[in-house]
């Protein structure tokens, strides 16, 4: 895309006017055509079907409306980077992790732990990029949805659990609970730092926060920018974080984005850190909860606080 330039021509008639502007009114010449962007397309956003997800697609939305594009949503998906992939959409929001099965298995930038780390979501953007799959990985968020492993402040001062290594010593006596079965990357990582045989319970996703707060020899599996650890006081396992993938959000953008939008994509995602995160998911999560594009309404009073 380029920007507005003055020609040689429009140079010559500026100055022409300035010359003449003490003796009589002068308009400016009309810009080269072709200059201004083009505003004539409705980019279609897929958001994901996390409420946070959501609601920072709707940041992104509103961030292009007001640079004048015209914006659609399609509906929340599990897949939203898929529907992207099949012309359904001309931006996708979702986390890093989902955009491996966009690449060949040989490329997955996975190691042999299968747990996508901090450096290898910056390698995936790359190799979405060398893949020339008709989209563009743009930058990831410094905000991170990865999971994390929480407990309540008793249970943490019981089983004298400050860290990974002080919590695969008390495993024996404590049952983790998560929203999704263990994968094998989990299993393996709890088996390095010395949980040989970790009993796992597998639980509807909205009755996670009551595990926790039943405080019974549990450690529940949470997103990191689950609200309710801060609001309500829980201790985060120091380090837990890398016994999952890292789950940065990233924005992939379809050959109907122009370099405008982009830079309007790029200028949400250096707002997105884990504080921002923890503001939307307070908002759309809870008794209280407002509609993610309320909440992204929002977005300058979060980011400004």
């Amino acid at each position: 895309m380029k920007f507005p330039h003055a020609t040689p021509a429009r140079t010559l008639a500026l100055a022409a006017c300035a010359l003449a502007l003490p003796l009589a009114g002068c308009t400016t010449p009309p810009q080269d055509a072709g200059t201004e962007p083009s505003r004539d397309v409705t980019l279609r956003i897929a958001p994901t079907e996390d409420p946070t997800g959501q609601a920072l697609a709707h940041v992104y939305g509103d961030a292009l409306e007001q640079l004048g594009y015209a914006i659609s949503f399609t509906k929340p998906s599990q897949d939203p980077y898929r529907q992207l992939a099949e012309g359904a959409a001309d931006i996708a929001i979702d986390t890093a992790p989902e955009a491996i099965g966009l690449l060949p298995a040989e490329q997955d930038p996975r190691g042999e732990d299968q747990l996508l780390a901090g450096d290898e979501a910056k390698k995936l953007v790359g190799l979405l990029n060398d893949a020339e799959l008709g989209f563009t990985a743009l930058p990831l968020t410094q905000g991170d949805a990865g999971a994390v492993m929480v407990l309540s402040g008793a249970e943490a001062t019981e089983y004298s659990v400050t860290s990974v290594a002080s919590l695969a010593a008390a495993c024996s006596e404590l049952t983790f609970i998560s929203a999704a079965a263990p994968t094998a990357g989990l299993e393996n990582a709890l088996e390095d730092a010395g949980c040989a045989k970790p009993v796992f319970r597998t639980v509807d996703a909205a009755t996670l926060h009551d595990e926790l707060r039943a405080a019974v020899s549990r450690v529940v599996v949470l997103q990191q920018h689950d609200a309710v650890i801060g609001d309500e006081a829980f201790t985060m396992v120091d380090g837990s974080a890398k016994l999952f993938d890292a789950a940065p959000y990233l924005a992939l953008a379809g050959e109907a984005v122009d370099q405008d939008a982009v830079d309007g994509l790029n200028q949400v995602t250096r707002q997105v850190n884990q504080q921002a995160l923890v503001g939307l998911n307070r908002m759309v999560s809870g008794p209280d909860a407002i509609a993610p594009d309320d909440a992204a309404q929002r977005w300058r009073w979060i980011i400004d606080n």
